[in-house]
């Protein structure tokens, strides 16, 4: 069958295009964060650090991360809230992230249920929905929320956070990106007393995480 002109030349547009977009997608395309993690805050509102942990060398290199921090906050009730944030310069590019839906499953604990949340940051942000999910091993319960901050956004969906990385990679040449997450656990039962103090947390951490990371 011939092919008309036209066709050839529509076809030969469609695959260049192809081409450059999978190349823009695809490259090395890095941002460096604003400054180092290991200065966030060691105090955040009523919370205070309490402990930090490190990841070994070949964890740290298997996940791909190019700074992170996990703390150990505590309020003065006696709350615990552990804090964990991942930045990479360019998600996708030997490195991504790792959905706690995949990764918390195991060692008996569960997912007992998952939903979205309203959180208000301090200082007149504007509210934000993030990720919570209620994990269980047989009687006991933690909370967790989690969320995406990346690029000036802060996504709550995987799939929302893969859909932007890819438009901000063609129109802006960015995949850098970061990961939050937040876990404590509900010693009394007491899972709606937590989830306040895990939202209030978020606000706070969120607001502090914009003088480290990229943003818009």
């Amino acid at each position: 069958m011939k092919i008309s002109p036209l066709r050839t030349l529509i076809i030969i547009i469609f695959l260049g295009g192809t081409f450059l977009l999978i190349r823009d997608v695809s490259g090395p395309l890095r941002t460096p964060i604003k400054q180092p993690l290991a200065k966030f805050p060691a105090m955040l509102g009523e919370w205070q650090v309490q402990s930090s942990r490190e990841s070994s060398d070949a964890v740290v290199k298997m996940l791909g991360v190019d700074d992170y921090i996990e703390l150990n906050y505590s309020s003065p009730s006696g709350q615990p809230i552990n804090f964990y944030a991942a930045f990479y310069e360019s998600v996708g590019s030997g490195s991504s992230y790792h959905s706690p839906k995949n990764c918390i499953p195991g060692g008996g604990w569960g997912i007992d249920a998952v939903k979205t949340v309203e959180i208000v940051p301090k200082e007149g942000r504007a509210p934000m929905i993030v990720s919570e999910m209620i994990i269980r091993n047989r009687n006991e319960y933690q909370v967790v929320l989690y969320w995406y901050q990346n690029r000036g956004r802060i996504i709550h969906s995987e799939y929302w956070e893969k859909i932007y990385l890819v438009l901000d990679a063609i129109l802006k040449k960015r995949r850098d990106g970061t990961f939050v997450r937040l876990i404590a656990p509900v010693p009394n039962g007491d899972i709606q007393q937590v989830e306040t103090f895990l939202q209030h947390f978020a606000g706070l951490a969120v607001t502090e995480l914009d003088n480290f990371l990229p943003g818009s």
